[in-house]
């Protein structure tokens, strides 16, 4: 058995095809009716005196998006700077082997070393236990410009 489901865009007022949606608040409610051209044109035209004193107003998710693409760069800035330290750090460490070792290899000439291992720079140990719950994102600080 074959159905057939058809949708019809209809005036919400007198049930003529529609071919627009408006979109309007009032009174912090946020209303959407589907006019055909002649009725969108008379919403319009009642309601354009008023739309000519009137001031917009942007919607409540978009006073929030700058924060938050902010707080993401400021995140990404943090993991970068985070990444970086970690690195050179590792060069750090690997230099410091590096001399360490050279130095060990002109006192082999001249005299016996016994162990060579417990004089190479190994990274600090904590005796901390490992954290489980991360630890809230420390962010720089930001300065802005008024």
């Amino acid at each position: 058995m074959a159905e057939q489901t058809v949708v019809e865009f209809v005036d919400d007022i007198d049930g003529t095809p529609a071919q627009q949606t408006i979109t309007f608040a009032l009174d912090g409610v946020t209303y959407e009716i589907d006019l055909s051209d002649r009725h969108a044109k008379q919403l319009r035209s009642v309601l354009e005196r008023h739309i000519e004193h009137a001031r917009t107003v942007p919607a409540p998710g978009e006073k929030k998006a700058p924060a938050v693409r902010a707080k993401q760069q400021a995140r990404r800035s943090n993991k970068d700077l985070t990444e970086q330290i970690r690195g050179a750090a590792q060069r750090t460490r690997e230099y410091l082997n590096k001399k360490v070792a050279a130095e060990q290899a002109m006192r082999i000439d001249q005299e016996p070393v016994e162990e060579v291992e417990t004089m190479l720079v190994e990274p600090p140990t904590t005796d901390r236990p490992e954290r489980t719950a991360s630890a809230p994102e420390l962010l720089p600080p930001q300065f802005l410009s008024a």
